[in-house]
């Protein structure tokens, strides 16, 4: 599977010079951090206010700029649950009826922060941009390139979710998060990430991250995706939910019915409850 999806990348890339004069750069690395490089616990944090000026916010979601502004960590912040650090940001009380799926130098910010607190080795995949998802093969169904779906805003504007971009079949493969998904090595590299983001991208973060086994009786991990797949969002009745892995512990989705184009793409809540960062070293302090 990974030779293959190689080797069609090499030959799509190929494809883009001649078709369109793309320039490929290298493709990137497997998005899996792999833990157990980071063998020295980093509690420093590289607080840089000034970084922001290089953002261009014109298209941020959000009108107050206090919002797009990173400011110094709070004291104790090497302590923070996952919950404390929703309470510092006060997501719950941003209006995420505003919101709209992050355009891409809003991805870029997050890259860049991740990059430099976490993972310098990760990037964007050279063919695929983080506003439509990440390249990806699916033998089923034979597609090449994006993910059959699309970001925007749903339930007329009360959330973000992702929709159907073609009709699916049962047992298609519609995410896979083994292409696009982050492990973070540690709690503390979490909470440098999340404190070098200013306030709306923060929430966004915590908004978007989950706590997974990636193999039986395996440590839980907090995972992240740096791109649309970040918000896929879980279904309020299980009739309501149309993908699912077939483990708790795969990153791959499947379509368990028929999918229709347009649809909202909803798997199970057991997948993205936030109760599990308990069973991380990042825990759940705080209140909800």
């Amino acid at each position: 599977m990974k030779q293959k999806t190689s080797l069609i990348r090499f030959v799509m890339a190929i494809s883009l010079i001649f078709v369109s004069g793309f320039t490929v750069k290298g493709f990137s690395s497997a998005a899996v951090v792999n833990s157990s490089a980071h063998v020295e616990l980093n509690t420093s944090h590289s607080y840089n206010p000034d970084k922001m000026h290089e953002y261009d916010f014109e298209d941020a979601n959000t009108q107050g700029g206090d919002d797009n502004v990173v400011k110094e960590p709070p004291h104790g912040w090497q302590t923070f649950g996952f919950l404390q650090i929703r309470a510092h940001f006060s997501c719950n009380a941003f209006d995420y009826v505003l919101f709209k799926p992050p355009s891409m130098k809003e991805w870029q910010m997050i890259l860049d922060a991740y990059n430099k607190e976490v993972d310098s080795s990760y990037k964007f995949d050279d063919i695929v941009p983080p506003t439509q998802g990440y390249f990806s093969f699916e033998e089923i169904s034979g597609s090449l390139g994006a993910p059959p779906f699309y970001a925007k805003s749903s339930n007329m504007g009360i959330r973000r979710g992702l929709f159907a971009s073609r009709d699916m079949r049962k047992g298609e493969v519609v995410h896979d998060g083994t292409d696009s998904d982050v492990v973070f090595p540690d709690a503390m590299a979490y909470r440098r990430f999340v404190f070098a983001l200013p306030r709306k991208a923060a929430c966004d973060i915590t908004e978007w991250t989950w706590a997974q086994r990636l193999e039986q009786n395996g440590p839980m991990k907090i995972m992240l995706a740096i791109n649309i797949s970040a918000m896929l969002n879980t279904g309020l009745t299980p009739e309501e939910v149309n993908v699912l892995p077939e483990t708790s512990t795969s990153q791959l989705y499947y379509a368990t019915r028929d999918i229709k184009r347009g649809e909202e793409i909803l798997t199970d809540s057991t997948f993205r409850d936030w109760t599990n960062f308990a069973a991380t070293d990042l825990g759940l302090q705080g209140r909800w």
